[in-house]
């Protein structure tokens, strides 16, 4: 499968901010990054938290509208999927991240500085469920404005999903610190970065130097923590 075309993108003045919340992204032929979430926290104190997890969504949607690009002088739609757990069990997981993702789309809109995109945010849910989560991925697929994946959420439903949006060559933020002992789902490179300590913090900048790189339309950079040389 063939993946998205780029172009040249406006670089972002966004710079990544420490907090608590850790997240996995998984781009086709660039790069996995992982960032941990603490789904206590978000039960707990969900206004807070969004909050701090709306910069981190901020950062991973314009990554994705870089690497899609928009031409000059038009203000296409770019659409971002949220896949969640909005009925059962999870549904409080749910509720949270939507309104996180819900303040980075007005922050990258009112900003303008998502690559000259309109960005729009479609929510869909999995219910908590690895079988709803297969089916809610192959209807993210339909939509051909859609550029990248927030979900699942939850380790069996990320798990689900992941080789659809693989096999499209669909960028996935996966929310939740993934096993590094599990296949890839056919991404190509896997990048982790988690909060606390230096070390990660190096394979944030690789992973961030990769995105960069496919943004600008060049050969991806290679990294310690890749699973493809």
């Amino acid at each position: 499968m063939q993946t998205r075309a780029c172009v040249q993108c406006k670089p972002s003045p966004i710079q990544p901010t420490a907090t608590r919340c850790t997240f996995a992204l998984h781009v086709r032929r660039t790069a996995v990054i992982n960032f941990q979430l603490h789904t206590r926290n978000i039960l707990r104190t969900p206004a807070r938290d969004a909050q701090r997890l709306a910069l981190q969504f901020s950062i991973s949607l314009w990554a994705a509208a870089s690497i899609a690009g928009c031409l000059p002088g038009t203000r296409p739609v770019i659409k971002v999927a949220l896949v969640a757990p909005f009925e059962g069990a999870h549904r409080q997981i749910g509720y949270a991240a939507i309104t996180a993702a819900r303040m980075a789309v007005r922050e990258l809109n009112s900003a303008g500085i998502a690559g000259g995109c309109a960005v729009e945010l479609l929510a869909l849910d999995d219910g908590g469920s690895p079988a709803m989560a297969v089916e809610q991925a192959e209807k993210v697929l339909l939509d051909p404005q859609v550029v990248a994946v927030i979900g699942h959420w939850l380790p069996a439903t990320t798990a689900a999903a992941a080789p659809v949006y693989a096999r499209a060559g669909l960028q996935l933020l996966s929310t939740e610190l993934p096993d590094t002992s599990a296949p890839d789902a056919g991404f190509s490179q896997r990048f982790a970065a988690a909060n606390g300590g230096a070390a990660p913090g190096k394979f944030a900048l690789r992973a961030h130097a990769a995105l960069l790189a496919a943004a600008r339309c060049a050969p991806p950079v290679r990294s310690a923590y890749s699973t493809t040389p």
